[in-house]
């Protein structure tokens, strides 16, 4: 209906209606002036009410742009439901109708589908008609895309179809980048048609940008720096869990290994580099690795958590729910792969890597209310995940739009929570050492109670207290030998520790063989032993038990292969002629043994009561030497 006629028909509109609704004269200059208006606004624009011509077919101008020119706002595109479309069909006016600009270039929910796109360029100088562009569309997970053109006003190809994707060996990438690039040259002045179809399972609307070659390559340097750091921190921290799983052979570090490789081949398959390097020939092996990389990770990373936090010994509920996640991530992958529905099956692979780890918060809280602190890192190590994946995870269900340095956040984020992890494993091991020499002392504390020396077997230095004092106070006489060995510490220098313990397990065996069932033989420290002899013992019974003591120990000890010889240097005082207490026996004694190491030569043995007109040992920090005293 033309403007003029709408007009007479709403006078006659008016003038049949005026009757009943009076209208009043002061209105009707100004509906003539809003009539002036329409009219002259319909003698500049030929077709009222309808766009321009070409407003549906924007065109963009290509000039060279260091940071790559955007095409995103002229990209049309449509849905090819068929998934059978050609470039033939395509081309004509039913389809070509069908070719539209996006609401949001850039939000869009990822689906199995078909898509096809179109742009439509022109040189702004045309000078550049001999320069190469490159068409990048930023994904590297497109399964088949192929590219068309560029055409020229009379419908004719300035070039070959280019077709490659995942699903093609590496060699098919014109570019030989990771990501979707295209080659071409526009020959001189006029619009030239550009179309490219996209068969993914995570297709969406591309952020397709332009680019002069050499500005491509020199803005992806410190990507590919990036990468390396991120791939080099992965098999560090890798070696790491290797090393502690070798010493410890514990599955908590070996499942620790396993989360950093399997994130570095989710890394590297979701940057494009499994496909180029391990699996150029292999494009089903790269295929894979992209969907079965980050399932594995996430299995890995569970099962590491629930043992970092020990899920079954603080929270037993939760650690079989997390078993339950892990089967079903398990199951997920071949599923991944062969299913007849992958996206769904990564949906579900995102669901319940995000419900996993809210449980394994909540089992760390339940470890952090025991004081474990190890689960703090943890803790701090999801919350960089789930920060730093948030943005990718949310722009591939379309919540937000997406944007290219979302993906280098996520891979930061990953590595991030992997050496967080790495250094709550550390804290973790901190506390076992800590927990084990906690129980060494414990255990040393309560052999020290039962009054033995763990080494050796014999009497310890509380046991002796302990018979001494109640032979004491009961008037019980009895005799105190005190002795050690000479050229111990030689045997410990040149032989070894396990060496000097073994000489000192058989001096102990040598001893008791040369005793009676009711003497006591104690281990005070080091190389350091004291005997007690209860009764009257004669003096020539104390020199002939000293005698082949000291014969005994200089016989040779075999251990671990080595034969070595050692003396021993013996003191004798006896109770109550040389002390009535057994602090005093002991420092007589002491200075008996002293007194025998100074002379070098005579039997090995000497008594208090030969000796205690002559020097006198010097004064020690304790009774006796090397700290043996009891006080």
């Amino acid at each position: 209906m033309s403007l003029v006629s709408a007009f007479v028909r709403s006078r006659a509109f008016e003038d049949e209606d005026g009757p009943a609704r009076p209208r009043a004269a002061h209105r009707r200059p100004c509906r003539h002036w809003l009539l002036a208006l329409w009219l002259l606004f319909a003698a500049l624009t030929p077709a009222f009410g309808a766009p321009p011509p070409g407003s549906q077919q924007p065109v963009l101008t290509l000039s060279r742009q260091a940071a790559g020119l955007p095409a995103v706002l002229q990209l049309q595109f449509f849905e090819d439901t068929t998934r059978a479309l050609g470039i033939d069909e395509v081309r004509t006016p039913a389809q070509e109708a069908r070719f539209t600009l996006p609401d949001q270039p850039l939000r869009g929910q990822e689906s199995d589908r078909v898509l096809w796109f179109k742009l439509q360029m022109q040189l702004q100088d045309p000078a550049d008609a001999a320069r190469e562009w490159l068409m990048l569309v930023p994904t590297v997970s497109t399964r088949d895309i192929r590219f068309y053109g560029p055409f020229d006003t009379t419908g004719h190809a300035l070039a070959e179809p280019v077709v490659t994707g995942m699903r093609h060996p590496w060699a098919t990438r014109p570019a030989a980048s990771e990501q979707m690039a295209w080659r071409f040259e526009l020959p001189g002045p006029g619009v030239y048609t550009a179309y490219f179809r996209v068969e993914s399972t995570f297709a969406r609307i591309y952020d397709v940008t332009l680019w002069d070659p050499a500005d491509y390559l020199q803005s992806t340097q410190d990507k590919r720096m990036f990468d390396g750091v991120s791939y080099g921190l992965l098999l560090g921290l890798t070696v790491y869990g290797l090393v502690l799983f070798v010493v410890f052979g514990e599955a908590l570090y070996a499942y620790y290994m396993l989360a950093c490789l399997c994130g570095l081949l989710a890394l590297a398959s979701i940057n494009g580099h499994a496909l180029r390097y391990p699996f150029a020939h292999w494009p089903a092996g790269a295929g894979f690795a992209y969907t079965a990389g980050p399932a594995l990770w996430a299995l890995c990373k569970l099962q590491f958590g629930r043992r970092l936090l020990r899920l079954s010994h603080f929270a037993p509920l939760l650690d079989r729910l997390v078993q339950a996640f892990s089967v079903a991530l398990l199951l997920a992958i071949p599923y991944a792969h062969w299913g007849a529905h992958p996206l769904i099956t990564f949906r579900l692979v995102q669901m319940s890597v995000v419900a996993s780890t809210a449980v394994m918060v909540i089992g760390a809280m339940f470890a952090i209310r025991r004081r474990y602190w190890p689960a703090v890192l943890y803790c701090i190590g999801v919350g960089l995940l789930l920060a730093g994946i948030g943005a990718i995870v949310f722009a591939s269900w379309g919540w937000i739009e997406w944007a290219p340095g979302q993906m280098n956040v996520s891979q930061a984020a990953l590595v991030a929570e992997l050496v967080v992890f790495a250094v709550a494993m550390a804290s973790r091991l901190r506390l076992v050492l800590r927990s084990e020499q906690a129980l060494t002392a414990r255990t040393q504390q309560l052999v020290e109670a039962l009054g033995t020396d763990a080494l050796t077997g014999a009497a310890s230095r509380a046991g002796l207290e302990s018979r001494g004092e109640e032979w004491l106070r009961n008037g019980q006489p009895f005799a105190l030998m005190l002795l050690d060995l000479d050229g111990f510490k030689e045997v410990n220098d040149g032989h070894g520790h396990a060496v000097g313990d073994a000489v000192l397990v058989q001096t102990v065996a040598r001893l008791r063989a040369q005793l009676r069932a009711s003497d006591t033989v104690a281990r005070l420290g080091g190389d350091e032993f004291a005997i007690l002899v209860p009764g009257r013992p004669s003096r020539e019974a104390l020199a002939q038990m000293a005698r082949r003591i000291v014969d005994a120990g200089l016989q040779p000890i075999e251990a671990d292969g080595a034969e070595v010889s050692v003396g021993m240097s013996l003191g004798i005082a006896c109770n109550p002629e040389d002390g009535r207490t057994l602090a005093q026996l002991l420092r007589c004694a002491d200075q008996a043994m002293y007194r025998v190491k100074q002379q070098r030569q005579g039997p090995g043995f000497a008594f208090f009561g030969d000796t205690h007109a002559g020097p006198a040992r010097p004064t020690q920090a304790g009774p006796l030497a090397g700290g043996t005293g009891i006080a």
